[in-house]
């Protein structure tokens, strides 16, 4: 028996109340889900299955209808090799590493909450990436289990510690690290293991953070110089940056990337994800 997406993410409805996608609010930079952000039916994932490593992608549909569940296998569990990026930019999150690869399925059931980081060593990462400047938003819904780790950030494919911009959820906090020092993060209050996180930078004297929809908790505080493509050219969930030691253990449900400020827009971002599973913002 499978359990559909929209019924395993206490869903039912694709779009917004007005039915708008993500994708017509605003030009997006990267953009991964389980669910469709365009409207269409896109590739979301590929997935390697535990009984004999098989491999497979599946759309936004197929993982609703069963599809990715009937292809796992009764018992068996899913990893995601892929969660394909939806912009249409090609920035692909990727792990070819069996061992470090997120679960989707386990023991035959389609994942509730989104896609299953452990806590130690599973990560995504989306290479080579371009375009990405001194100003960035990005947007991650999750779900927290224990201690406190970046769910999605930016970053430089060298071990460079002072190179990074993304949101970290530990257990009172949604933070904006930014530059990997203590006095350049910036944190929103925020209780209960569901997230929905935003963050903006659009220079190295503005970094904005918001928890659910909550006030926008602001630093001008001087973080070095403004970002450059060649250092944030890579796409980092469940984990910083390179080299580093702490590793998300929670559930990654979406995750937004814009070159943009996108303050302006966040309500209507925000209501959209909220909306789609059932998120309280306050």
């Amino acid at each position: 028996m499978h359990i559909s997406l929209d019924s395993a993410l206490g869903r039912q409805r694709r779009l917004n109340s007005v039915g708008e996608t993500i994708s017509s609010i605003a030009p997006l930079a990267a953009a991964y889900s389980l669910r469709s952000l365009t409207g269409g039916d896109p590739r979301a994932v590929r997935v390697r299955r535990s009984s004999d490593d098989a491999e497979q992608d599946f759309t936004a549909s197929e993982i609703n209808s069963g599809a990715l569940v009937d292809f796992v296998g009764s018992g068996n569990d899913g990893f995601v090799d892929t969660w394909y990026d939806q912009s249409g930019n090609g920035n692909h999150a990727i792990n070819d590493t069996d061992a470090e690869q997120p679960k989707i399925v386990s023991s035959g059931s389609l994942i509730a909450d989104g896609i299953d980081f452990d806590g130690s060593d599973d990560t995504l990462t989306a290479a080579s990436v371009s375009g990405f400047g001194a100003t960035i938003s990005m947007f991650e819904a999750s779900i927290r289990d224990s201690g406190g780790a970046a769910v999605l950030s930016m970053g430089s494919s060298a071990s460079t510690g002072n190179t990074n911009f993304g949101i970290v959820e530990g257990a009172s906090v949604t933070q904006a690290s930014v530059r990997n020092t203590s006095s350049r993060t910036v944190n929103a209050s925020v209780s209960g293991s569901t997230r929905l996180g935003f963050a903006v930078t659009t220079g190295q004297t503005s970094t904005k953070v918001g928890a659910l929809g909550g006030t926008l908790v602001e630093s001008t505080d001087d973080y070095g110089n403004d970002f450059t493509s060649g250092e944030l050219n890579t796409i980092f969930f469940g984990k910083l940056r390179v080299g580093s030691g702490s590793s998300f253990n929670g559930h990654i449900k979406e995750a937004l990337i814009y070159t943009t400020d996108q303050s302006s827009n966040r309500d209507a971002i925000e209501a959209n994800i909220a909306n789609y599973y059932n998120i309280t913002l306050v």
